[in-house]
């Protein structure tokens, strides 16, 4: 028998839907290992895997093997992957025929795409069909993609943000940006050691940013968080604000604000004034930052419209997996 889930592979998040049960698995795209590259042992995946960040002996290492939005580690990808889908498939029967509908960043290489189904094939699903996330996301926000107006999304994940410009089912056009969450917490660490001398993990500088992170200059938003005094090498704590890392806030928000308008600018005059009226259309769980929407509208003076975290692109591959007519005009567009 068939079995057949949407699925999105992530740099921060591995999602899976499975057709007639709803949402079946959410966990952290991490895989803890140890030894070498030629004789590497799994410890855990997931939210397991997690866990353990930071809190390692230097003989495992926890490992995110999709990186940006593509596959950096296609063996630890496809053995992370075949642990989730025995996760939600029982044991007995556990190789089943699975189709996949696999939600991929916008602008994948053919070598990115074609890296992406051999993770899929080597845990054990049959049959991969890939369609853009971008598209996916507009989708599970209930926007209709069908009609000759322009509808523009943009999807600021953990590894990339996607941006588009959608009608008629199809990507009018489009760019992946190498920004996200990741992104964010990496420079959040560097920050706090270049301007407070504590070194912290990427755990602490993700707490940091979903917790005082702000695009709004005058946020007062603190939190209290520990980390390791790099000239004493002691444990020390610190209270860092919104202010305190408003500058890579700032930064990082600007550079996708920029990347919006640089696809605004290749779209035609109508499908320009469409998306001024309509708005611009932003997902994914980086785009909840306080601020965003005023920031955003001041830099291209278009306004915006934030979805809820619960409608993602997860949700949007499942509607077509339950809609094959939905389905199949889609894969025309591509």
């Amino acid at each position: 028998m068939k079995q057949i889930i949407a699925l999105r592979l992530g740099s921060s998040t591995t999602t899976i839907y499975k057709y007639g049960e709803g949402m079946v698995l959410r966990e952290p795209s991490l895989i803890a290992v140890s030894g070498n590259s030629k004789s590497r042992e799994i410890r855990a995946i997931g939210k397991n895997a997690k866990r353990m960040q930071g809190r390692t002996d230097g003989f495992i290492n926890v490992i995110s093997p999709i990186t940006a939005g593509i596959v950096t580690d296609s063996d630890l990808a496809s053995s992370m992957l075949k642990g989730f889908l025995k996760q939600i498939f029982p044991q007995k029967i556990f190789k089943p025929n699975i189709k996949a509908i696999l939600c991929v960043p916008i602008g994948l290489s053919s070598l990115e795409q074609k890296a992406f189904e051999t993770v899929c094939y080597n845990a054990g699903i049959a049959e991969v069909v890939q369609i853009p996330a971008i598209l996916c996301s507009a989708i599970g926000d209930d926007i209709d993609i069908s009609t000759n107006i322009g509808k523009m999304a943009v999807n600021i994940g953990g590894g990339c943000t996607n941006i588009a410009v959608i009608a008629q089912n199809t990507i009018i056009s489009g760019i992946n940006v190498n920004i996200g969450g990741a992104t964010f917490n990496k420079a959040i660490e560097k920050h706090i050691l270049d301007n407070f001398g504590l070194y912290i993990s990427e755990v602490t500088a993700e707490k940091l940013r979903q917790e005082v992170g702000s695009l709004l200059e005058t946020d007062t938003a603190s939190t209290e968080i520990q980390g390791v005094n790099m000239t004493t090498k002691e444990s020390e704590s610190l209270v860092v604000t919104s202010k305190d890392i408003y500058p890579i806030m700032a930064h990082f928000y600007s550079k996708i604000a920029d990347a919006i308008g640089s696809v605004l600018s290749t779209c035609p005059p109508d499908i320009i004034g469409d998306i001024a009226k309509e708005g611009i259309h932003i997902f994914g769980g980086n785009c909840q930052i306080t601020g965003l929407s005023r920031f955003i509208k001041r830099k291209l003076s278009v306004p915006v419209k934030r979805t809820e975290n619960s409608k993602t692109d997860i949700n949007g591959a499942a509607i077509l997996i339950e809609n094959p007519r939905l389905l199949n005009d889609v894969l025309k567009g591509l």
